[in-house]
């Protein structure tokens, strides 16, 4: 009887969840940096600043003097004499001091290819002559730059690789260089965009030899992170990738491109292709890029008509690529994008594209991609109106719900132009907008903004943001903005702030009115080696606490459902 009871519990659960419905949801990861919450990567030096270039002790911060450096971004010799200027020396930042108590404590395994000497100082100060692999304790309580000079370099043997690894990941850090807890956050999405983590706004990649590679000394350059570690990361985690191709790719490159996730990304998979990111945006490089080439080419019209034609025909391009070189088209997405407000403009984009002159091979897409966020402009207007020092948190949160409706009829505005264009409606971003860009000084303020976004009441936002985005009978995807962020003068993208910050009112809309939305396949697709606990359920799917006398579920992060009955 009780084997019998079990079995009718645990399909009651499968037909609960299977029939639930659906959130398709996805997120935006944070760039790569020394001053980032989100450490990406077990390894610190995969994330620590470019080679700051010196004169030595008692000089200026930098010099400016090129130094030559190997491949893989090493210099050849320290100290570097070029016979004009002084010798130069070279540093790195490895931890950046906002992020105190968000790195552990501990041993990190020290590894140092070649001859020369290194010192790390402020958090820990010493000297050590290479090669080496040896272990250094770090302290986290101190709110200090970690940073990395190389004071000598032997050109014959020069220092070529350097490894600066968190503890517990001293022998695991090659097979698994990703740090876990992101791995953990990302085990909710079936989706994850890598624009920022590809420097998309910054890059300055134009042939395939531009790009970074694992064996790069950093993936925080401007050319972002290496493919090689997006297929790895989404392979090992089973989340589809959104990829950005940079601005000014070549035809070559985007080929090579194509190839390489091909052959190597999970053929479960989908990669979501786009073109750079926002171009229509006068703040992004690719905007002034996409205008030049469209004059280029003769395209009519004002300079940013010009620049839409030509993201058209690039979008076309880029498309006709692709489905040149993979045999079966399921396994991408094409994806076009266009600003949430203006549906005007998403329907010229679209009719552009949908031209012969700018797509001789009618080329078709697959969905139509905007940023619905919400609360856009209040922070600068409660500025402009001087009320700052009066407004109050509850004020502001008025004023974000009031905002809504206009995020909804640009949702709804954006769902009929990609209706009409046979295309389905997904968010390459969204979330909240409150950021200040003329009153970021203002430390009162900018803290004031911190606690808006700390607010219970900011879950209720995400969820009526939610709630209304997946009622929409053509929108599927939404891709959060962004995963973690240090919160502060130039906005509060991140759901989390850090690692720990589960209890973020956004991060908690997000597990309220997503997740739990969402059947167990959908969240429990993290594949490891270790098998761990990952969630417990209650009969509806719901995350819960162990509770006495109820049938309860343990998920593991292997796939593997347990069933548990917990007796007082």
């Amino acid at each position: 009887m009780k084997n019998i009871l079990t079995l009718i519990l645990f399909n009651y659960l499968i037909i609960n969840l299977s029939t639930a419905q659906n959130r398709p949801i996805g997120t935006n990861l944070a760039g790569i940096s020394d001053w980032s919450s989100e450490l990406t990567f077990v390894d610190l030096m995969k994330s620590s600043r470019n080679w700051i270039n010196h004169e030595g002790s008692g000089s200026s911060w930098s010099s400016g003097v090129s130094i030559p450096l190997d491949s893989n971004g090493y210099p050849f010799e320290i100290p570097y004499n070029n016979g004009i200027n002084p010798p130069q020396y070279t540093r790195t930042i490895l931890l950046h001091n906002s992020l105190q108590n968000l790195y552990p404590s501990g041993n990190y395994r020290l590894i140092v290819n070649g001859t020369g000497k290194i010192r790390f100082w402020n958090i820990v100060n010493l000297t050590i002559s290479c090669p080496i692999d040896t272990f250094i304790y770090i302290d986290n309580s101190t709110a200090n730059d970690l940073f990395l000079e190389i004071e000598e370099s032997n050109v014959n043997n020069h220092i070529n690789e350097i490894n600066f690894i968190m503890p517990s990941h001293a022998n695991s850090y090659l097979s698994q260089p990703f740090h876990p807890e992101l791995i953990k956050f990302t085990n909710n999405f079936q989706t994850v965009r890598f624009m920022d983590k590809m420097r998309t706004n910054e890059t300055v990649i134009i042939n395939w030899e531009d790009r970074s590679t694992t064996t790069d000394f950093t993936q925080a350059l401007n050319n972002g992170i290496a493919y090689e570690y997006i297929i790895e990361y989404c392979n090992a985690n089973k989340v589809n990738p959104w990829i950005c191709i940079p601005h000014q790719a070549t035809d070559q490159f985007i080929i090579n491109f194509a190839q390489l996730f091909r052959d190597n990304l999970d053929s479960d998979l989908k990669v979501y292709v786009e073109y750079s990111n926002e171009v229509w945006n006068s703040i992004f490089p690719a905007n002034t890029y996409v205008n030049n080439m469209g004059a280029n080419l003769g395209y009519s019209g004002n300079p940013w008509e010009q620049g839409w034609k030509y993201y058209a025909k690039r979008c076309a391009d880029i498309f006709s690529i692709f489905e040149n070189e993979y045999t079966d088209n399921n396994r991408f997405v094409k994806v076009i994008s266009s600003q949430a407000a203006n549906d005007w403009l998403s329907n010229q984009i679209l009719i552009h594209f949908n031209d012969p002159i700018y797509n001789p091979n009618q080329i078709t897409a697959d969905a139509f991609a905007i940023a619905p966020y919400f609360g856009g402009g209040i922070a600068d207007d409660i500025g402009n109106a001087n009320l700052i020092n009066s407004i109050t948190v509850a004020n502001i949160i008025d004023s974000l719900t009031n905002s809504m409706n206009q995020s909804f009829s640009w949702i709804d505005n954006q769902n009929t132009v990609a209706n009409n264009h046979n295309l389905d409606l997904i968010a390459y971003e969204g979330g909240q907008h409150l950021v200040t860009y003329n009153y970021n000084n203002d430390n009162y303020f900018v803290s004031l903004l911190a606690d808006v976004n700390r607010h219970p009441d900011m879950e209720n936002l995400y969820c009526q943001m939610f709630d209304y985005w997946y009622s929409k009978s053509n929108t599927g995807l939404f891709c959060n903005f962004s995963s973690h962020g240090n919160w502060g003068t130039y906005g509060y993208w991140g759901v989390k702030e850090n690692y720990s910050d589960t209890l973020s009112p956004k991060y908690l809309g997000l597990t309220n009115c997503v997740f739990n939305y969402n059947p167990i396949s959908a969240i429990t697709n993290l594949s490891i080696k270790k098998k761990e606990l990952f969630k417990i359920v209650d009969l509806l799917g719901r995350e819960t606490t162990p509770k006495n006398n109820a049938l309860l579920f343990y998920i593991y992060n292997d796939g593997t459902v347990e069933k548990k009955i917990i007796v007082e």
